[in-house]
């Protein structure tokens, strides 16, 4: 007796469609099998030993494996899953393991492209099944705070290990090392190694949101509590995005994807792969601040947004931005007018007090130091859009304004040649800016294009103070640049989704979710490795390293390597040599090794420094201030 069948599902086992996809299916699960052997599928010579023969037998098998599985499972569309789960094998395993100098995001891009297809197909013919999944909200609850610790317990770890390897450079992660220590121990922001002298970090950056980590760094005196820090931080999230999703009644389903692309969005891990920013602050307060305003709950609103303005003096952009698309958007006129005028009045106080305390230090230091290195407002990131460099970034709207024809030619126009090391392979910087834009709206699925509703363009807005800038940092994800634009991406693409048809909503949202999980293994599991394989390789170097570096007087002032700094900054006077240069003012010269007997390490010896012969045997190098010298 034929079993009963439910309406929409496969009901025979051979047919001409389900052939054709039982057969690529089967020829996907043979290549997902090979693809797992030793050896570079990008060579030509991989696999070939395997004969055309095997090949079919192979095929044939696993097709009459399948046929046998539809036989007793024939209410589901069997075929679609083995041909998913093969895809993904393939997926993985060539991401995982392909390794080009040249175009590893080009590759990626068309893996992405294949991939959605089976993934298309997969959702259309298993739509009923699908639609019947339903995860209660406690479900979704509990999926989404599970990523997002994974998320930034990954972030954790890379940024942990760079610190415990001594890849951490001076700058920027020796510069709020040793600013925490003043905060803890003076209530000042005050850092010796940024300007190569004793002065306020808000000279630089005006950002009185770092004092909200000051508690935890009071507990636990340590770099790596920055770091631990910036990954909770960048983790929380998670959690406006999930209220946003509940906010516009979308489903469980659809807010499991959500969140997932959120902790796995790979511009959020990369941007921490330089350590230690306030720019981490950006991305979570302005998604609370989304939240409470699409909830009308404005005093908690108004408490981000000032939150994202103690961030740094830029992030007042952002809430412009946002004001703007409160007026044109929502018709909120005197709340968008509020967050516009006290965001602009709070933008022109920074930068003010930049330029006016900056001034007094370039002052104060101008009789001992010949080259303090002070300077006012950091505006040259723009310097391609302003003509005279006494209008500042008012030049820049000014170009804006007048010619707007040249904003297009910067727009994907790059400041150098040498951005292979921090745009992911790309060594061709002609296309620079484009993979930029790709890594920032693939995992969103470029859904926040998929609107009728011009005010919500705004939302993607952001993205052009990267791509407008030839300053190379900006357009690479690998660099803090993009945490307040990825907050906006997020949100553009909570907001379109219910205007968009179910199944566009489902196909859009599963497709940005698949590229970002793609995009995640190319660009974070590859540096999640390269940490781990190299402490675990140089374990006994690094604690040697660091227990060489606490013996060193806790009160002697340091002028030292760049990668050492972080592990010494916890002193009242510390400065990396490479700014410091060779003057004969600190208690000792700490080098690595590999800096061992260069120009300014010679100049100290002849200026009466002596080596320290208790180090000797260590992988860092000591100089002491000779007696004639004290």
């Amino acid at each position: 007796m034929t079993p009963k069948r439910s309406k929409g599902l496969p009901s025979q086992i051979f047919t001409f469609e389900k052939n054709i996809c039982r057969l690529v299916a089967a020829w996907c699960t043979f290549a997902a099998i090979t693809a797992l052997k030793d050896g570079n599928f990008a060579e030509l010579s991989f696999a070939q030993d395997i004969s055309l023969g095997t090949v079919f037998l192979s095929v044939v098998g696993l097709f009459l494996v399948f046929s046998a599985v539809h036989y007793f499972l024939d209410q589901f569309w069997t075929d679609t899953w083995f041909l998913l789960i093969s895809a993904t094998v393939c997926v993985v395993r060539w991401l995982s393991v392909f390794d080009s100098k040249t175009d590893t995001m080009l590759f990626t891009f068309a893996v992405i492209i294949a991939y959605c297809l089976f993934l298309y197909y997969f959702l259309l013919k298993n739509e009923l099944l699908l639609s019947k999944i339903q995860p209660s909200k406690r479900t979704v609850t509990i999926i989404a705070i599970v990523c997002g610790l994974v998320g930034g317990t990954v972030i954790a770890v890379i940024t942990c290990l760079r610190y415990m390897t001594f890849s951490s450079p001076n700058f920027d992660f020796g510069i709020f090392s040793n600013m925490f220590y003043y905060m803890k121990t003076t209530g000042l922001p005050l850092v010796t190694s940024e300007r190569d002298a004793l002065l306020s970090h808000f000279v630089v950056h005006l950002s009185p949101i770092c004092y909200l980590i000051l508690p935890f760094y009071f507990i636990f005196p340590s770099p790596i509590t920055l770091q631990i820090c910036q990954a909770l931080l960048l983790a929380s999230g998670v959690i406006p995005v999930v209220l946003l999703c509940r906010k516009f009644n979308l489903s469980g389903k659809v807010t499991i994807l959500a969140a997932i692309i959120y902790s796995f969005y790979p511009a959020i891990s990369s941007g921490c792969f330089y350590d230690f920013h306030e720019n981490c602050f950006l991305t979570p307060l302005l998604l609370f601040m989304f939240y409470f305003f699409e909830k009308e709950k404005y005093l908690p609103a108004y408490l981000f947004a000032a939150g994202v303005l103690m961030v740094k003096e830029d992030a007042a952009v952002y809430v412009i931005i946002f004001a703007l698309y409160l007026i044109l958007a929502h018709k909120k006129y005197l709340h968008g007018a509020i967050l516009a005028v006290g965001s602009i009045a709070y933008f022109g106080i920074a930068l003010a007090i930049l330029t006016n305390t900056s001034a007094y230090y370039a002052e104060l230091y101008a009789a001992t130091s010949p080259n303090p290195s002070i300077a006012g407002p950091m505006i040259n990131r723009f310097d391609n859009l302003i003509h005279a460099e006494a209008d500042g970034l008012l030049g820049a709207i000014k170009t804006a304004l007048v010619n707007p024809g040249y904003l297009l030619t910067q727009l994907f126009s790059t400041g150098g040649k040498d951005v292979s090391s921090t745009s992911f392979f790309i060594e061709n910087t002609v296309w620079a800016k484009f993979v930029y834009f790709m890594l920032m709206l693939l995992p969103v699925g470029m859904i926040p294009f998929c609107t009728k509703k011009t005010s919500r363009w705004l939302l993607i807005a952001p993205i052009l103070l990267n791509l407008l800038s030839t300053y190379k940092y900006q357009y690479s994800i690998v660099f803090q640049y993009h945490f307040g634009i990825t907050a906006f991406l997020i949100y553009a693409m909570i907001v379109v989704l219910p205007d968009l048809k179910p199944i566009t909503r489902r196909n859009l949202i599963s497709f940005g979710a698949a590229a970002c999980c793609c995009l995640y293994i190319v660009t974070v599991l590859p540096t999640l490795n390269k940490y781990t394989d190299k402490w675990e390789a140089g374990k006994e170097t690094y604690i040697a390293m660091e227990e060489a570096l606490e013996s060193l007087p806790d009160d002697a002032s340091l002028c030292v390597s760049s990668s050492l700094l972080a592990h010494v900054a916890d002193r009242d006077f510390v400065y990396e040599i490479n700014y410091h240069g060779d003057t004969p003012d600190v208690d000792y010269v700490v080098v690595t090794s590999a800096d061992r007997g260069k120009a300014r390490w010679k100049a100290y010896v002849a200026q009466g420094y002596e080596e320290v012969e208790e180090y000797s045997d260590t992988p860092i190098a000591v100089l002491k201030k000779g007696a004639d010298k004290q």
